[in-house]
């Protein structure tokens, strides 16, 4: 089931692209027959030429949007989903406010999503999705090009003033646009093979001198060389140098919380794992400034052949330690 999975996500992906490509081809055809005379013109003007013009724009916005929601879903999970639909009137967020420590910021964007396991589900700042992204971008508007300076191709032979340049850049340009498509095809499936990296935590935000319980689970279907969990907290500076605006980041702490070796992961079977979160007793908290910043967060990363590697970040909030209360003698 799980391997039909990826199958059909690489299918729909496949199915959508061809359906764009095919929406730019008509609505190219139904453009040139209208405004270029040729001998094929039985749709230029009336009822037909709108239809074909509304059933282009149709195919290409369907196919357009599809594509685009496919690949704002890869790095998501279902079972993220149906935790928020589950326990989101259970959501409780916890933190100081922002009147008792003015410089440390606020974690309610990182504890607006309840866990399946712990209590909250850290949320990644990587997008496993860019890749792709970048790759049907250029795929599917390189080729929408093609299409079109091939519509205008064929119109100026059948029309009977050749441009022999134009026909002359189609075969560099399809050479291109095929390459394009099969590096987005390739692009897909890596990264939905891949799949999704979760971390949960017991509780936020953290606290130094404190311990926490975490859980990780890395989706897909690979043969991870290793997986590493760190916990690093680095200082941030930003300055100007002349009319460049510089920033500069420093690690302080990279402590090792998980390190294997020969990770199986399979797409019926999740990897996951549980381990714990200990912040340095003397560490120093979360801190923001316009010139300076300490940052902490949990980074996964995962080396893999033939799939690509990968590394997420989930920042997390470091707040600091609250003094004993003050007894008054009697």
């Amino acid at each position: 089931m799980a391997a039909a999975t990826l199958a059909g996500t690489v299918g729909e992906a496949a199915f959508l692209a061809t359906l764009f490509l095919a929406g730019v081809l008509v609505l190219a055809l139904t453009v040139a027959q209208r405004f270029i005379p040729i001998a094929w013109t039985p749709l230029a003007t009336g009822l037909g030429f709108w239809l074909l013009l509304v059933l282009g724009v149709v195919m290409v916005v369907l196919s357009g949007t599809g594509l685009i929601l496919g690949i704002l879903r890869i790095g998501a999970s279902s079972e993220r989903r149906n935790a928020i639909a589950q326990r989101a009137e259970e959501l409780e967020l916890i933190g100081k406010s922002a009147a008792e420590f003015p410089s440390v910021p606020q974690d309610n964007r990182l504890t607006d999503s309840p866990g399946v396991k712990l209590r909250y589900r850290l949320p990644a700042t990587n997008w496993a999705g860019k890749r792709v992204a970048a790759a049907a971008a250029l795929a599917l508007m390189w080729n929408a090009v093609l299409l079109v300076l091939l519509v205008v191709v064929i119109t100026s032979f059948w029309s009977e003033r050749p441009r022999k340049v134009l026909l002359a850049l189609l075969f560099p340009m399809s050479g291109i646009g095929i390459w394009a498509l099969r590096h987005y095809i390739s692009c897909l499936r890596k990264t939905s093979g891949v799949g999704a990296t979760i971390l949960e935590i017991d509780q936020h935000p953290l606290r130094p001198g404190e311990t926490y319980d975490a859980y990780v689970v890395q989706l897909g279907k690979m043969q991870l060389q290793s997986l590493r969990v760190e916990l690093i907290c680095e200082e941030e500076s930003t300055f100007r140098q002349g009319t460049d605006l510089r920033i500069d980041r420093t690690p302080v702490i990279s402590e090792i919380l998980l390190d294997l070796h020969n990770v199986p992961i399979d797409l019926g079977r999740p990897w996951e794992q549980e381990f714990r979160i200990k912040i340095p007793s003397q560490a120093m908290h979360s801190f923001r400034s316009p010139h300076n910043a300490v940052h902490w967060k949990v980074v996964v990363r995962g080396e893999a052949d033939p799939w690509p590697s990968f590394c997420q970040s989930f920042p997390v909030i470091v707040q600091p330690k609250i003094p004993p209360p003050k007894r008054n003698p009697r």
